[in-house]
Formats: structure tokens, sequence, C-alpha cells
């Protein structure tokens, strides 16, 4: 039935390929925009939600280059579901590289419809990665996506953090990786009856090993453990370059979605410790989560979470804090110029894609706070990163 599916559907996708081949080839690159990625999915069925997958052929168009991929997709998101334009999961049937990122199965495309710069994500993303080597979060690349022909938008397309993405040893029996665990909060949430796999496990299959006994041990220590043994020993449990870093991008951006949720919490062998991977930076740079703008009127309530309420305590880990923030500015990985670049470097691919999208989805709409256009929002977005600098140094001179 899939083979029958996807030799029905060759003719069109290369209609498709050609005319978006024909489209590359002859639109004139301005200087200020740079050649963004254009996929089609082609479904013989509608797309569904969650876990219903559908059969899919993917092209991928770049500049006169084309590659033909199958898979499975299917609409994916939380709160964002309630939007129009929709986030897509897609599942390709053998692991591949895709839009220039390395090999994967599994991508997200991100509507980001929230975020009028299409930039937070990313740029979030990308810092974090910068700020050290044994720091993971996605790699992304900006695409325009097209349904069965029909125009969807532009999207920001990631990488989806599982076992090869995180380098995980799939043979080493304690690694594993959980997504949003609950790990964190100072009262846990309710238990789903019909979801057994409370702290959304990953990896190894929930199912075949169930590692919730480990979050319950480090749970148990950093409630209970004495301070000597705290200090002595919370760096066999979790790595602190990296809650550092973690914890400073959170306070720079402002990112008080991130502080219980939004990340990955992995560990890649047994002579590892956990690392946190980041996801989802939409509540950052000037607006939280549901568009709302907040120039640092409210800030993130760290201590909420009770890792970093228990780290806060220690002063070993508050000077921490203060050496790596001004070693981070003195080597001008954060800084205006430094934000600002990379601000530039990522609108020269959203100009290209931006049109359209705003054709589609227009950024006067009811869903959000304000009709601020793209420009306006860039605008915001930097200067937040001026008065958050400010604050920073501030606070950890």
């Amino acid at each position: 039935m899939r083979l029958k599916f996807y030799r029905a559907t060759l003719v069109g996708m290369l209609f498709f390929a050609a005319a978006m081949l024909f489209s590359s080839c002859h639109h004139k690159q301005s200087s200020a925009t740079a050649p963004i990625y254009r996929i089609q999915l082609h479904t013989e069925e509608e797309i569904q939600w969650w876990e219903n997958k559908c059969a899919c052929e993917v092209l991928c168009v770049l500049d006169g280059d084309s590659i033909l991929r199958q898979g499975t997709v299917n609409f994916r998101g939380g709160t964002s579901s309630k939007f129009f334009k929709h986030s897509y999961t897609l599942k390709l049937d053998h692991a591949d590289t895709f839009c220039g990122m390395p090999k994967n199965k599994s991508w997200i495309l991100n509507a980001s419809y929230i975020d009028k710069t299409f930039m937070r994500h990313k740029i979030c993303y990308d810092l974090f990665r910068r700020m050290g080597s044994y720091n993971a979060a996605p790699q992304c690349r900006y695409a325009l996506v097209y349904e069965n022909e029909h125009p969807r938008g532009l999207y920001v397309v990631m990488q989806r953090l599982n076992k090869r993405a995180l380098a995980i040893d799939k043979q080493d029996a304690d690694a594993c990786i959980f997504k949003e665990p609950k790990l964190f909060y100072p009262n846990m949430p309710p238990r789903d009856t019909a979801n057994p796999n409370y702290h959304n496990q990953t990896f190894p299959e929930f199912d075949e090993d169930d590692k919730a006994y480990v979050l319950t041990q480090f749970r148990e220590f950093i409630l209970h453990a004495s301070d000597e043994e705290f200090a002595v020993h919370v760096g066999e449990w979790i790595d602190l370059r990296n809650v550092v870093d973690w914890h400073l991008l959170l306070l720079f951006t402002n990112n008080g979605d991130g502080v219980l949720k939004n990340f990955y919490l992995y560990k890649k062998n047994a002579q590892t410790p956990f690392r946190i991977a980041l996801w989802d930076c939409d509540h950052s740079f000037g607006r939280d989560g549901d568009n709302e703008l907040n120039m640092l009127q409210v800030t993130i309530d760290d201590d909420r979470n009770i890792l970093l309420n228990r780290l806060l305590k220690m002063p070993e880990y508050t000077h921490a804090l203060s050496k790596r923030w001004r070693q981070l500015r003195d080597e001008g990985v954060i800084s205006y110029e430094q934000l600002e670049k990379m601000v530039a470097h990522n609108k020269r691919y959203v100009l290209s894609g931006l049109e359209e999208n705003v054709a589609l989805w227009p950024t006067d709409s009811e869903n959000y706070f304000d009709d601020n256009t793209f420009d306006q929002e860039v605008e915001i977005l930097l200067n937040f990163v001026k008065i958050s600098i400010e604050s920073m140094d501030k606070r950890f001179r």
C-alpha cells in the first residue's frame, strides 16, 4: 500500500520539484536575503495529531538541488496547537541528513507562530552551544513548507533531541533521556493514570526499561542531603558547568517557562553525570510564551526549581555564576555586538520567506498582543538584549 502511494505521488512531486527549482534558479536573490529550503510534504490522507502518523513523501529543495525522502508526518504542539498554523513531527524511514543538518530520523517543523521574529528559539540554541561544547541544543534551519502543494508558511526546521542528536551510548545500561521531567518541581504535578511514563522518558523505551527510579533518587538527594553532602556530591549527579550555563541563559533571556520545563535531561553513559539540553525558548528576549511584552518588568523565579534553589544557597555556586558571566562577557560570547550579529545573520534567511508567511498569517492577528511588524519585533529583541546585559552586569559585577 505504501509503495503504491509513493509511486502514485512521484509524478506530482517531480512537477513540484521542477517548479521549485525553476523558482530558485530564476529568483533574483537580494543581498539582504539568503536562500532557504523549500519542503514539500505529500500525503495520501489528511495529516492528523499526535501519534496518528500518516505516510508521506518529503521533498527538500535548495538553490537548484533537491532530495526526496520517505517517512511519516503528524501535527504536534501543546498550547500552540490552538493556532491554525501547525507544527509538524517528521520521521524519515532512514536516518539521513536533512536541510544541511547531521543525520537523524526525527525532525521538527516548528511553526514559530507566536514569535514574529522566528529567531528566539534559534538564537537561544546557538548561543547555548556556543557557551560550551558540553551544552546540547537543536541545530536549526529555515524553510518554506508546503503541504500537498499548499503553502503553509515559514518554519524553523529543528533537530529532534534523541539518542543520535545527544550522542547517547546506546549500549550503556545507565544511559537515558527524559523530556521535561517533573524532577525539579517543588510540588510534583499529579500523575496521569492513563500515562505511566510520568517523567516522559524517551530513551530507553519506557516499557522495556523504566528509569524513573534514578530521578526519584536524584530528587531525594536534592531535597534531603545535608549541606555538606550536597556540596560534595551534587556534581556527581549533574554537570555543574552545564547547569551554570543553563541558569545564566535562563536569566539573560528571562525565560520563565524554562525554569521547570522546556528542557531535556539526559545521561550519556555511566561515566558522565546528567546534563540539561535546551528546548523550546519562545518565552525569551522580551516576550513571554503567550506573546505578552515583558522587558524585565517580571523576571524569572529561579527559586521555584528545587535544584537551583539549593544551589543558590551555596556560596561556591553563586561565585561560579558570577565568574562564568564575567568570562562570557570578556570572551565576547555574550555582548550586544555578538547578539546583533546573530540577529543580522538569521534575518537574511527569515526575510527570504517572510512575505509568503505574512500573506498567510498576518502579524496583526487577534492572537497577538499587538500589531507589531517583523522589524518592530526585531527592535524589541535587540532592545531587550541591551537592558538584560546591563542588568546581568550589575548583578554579577
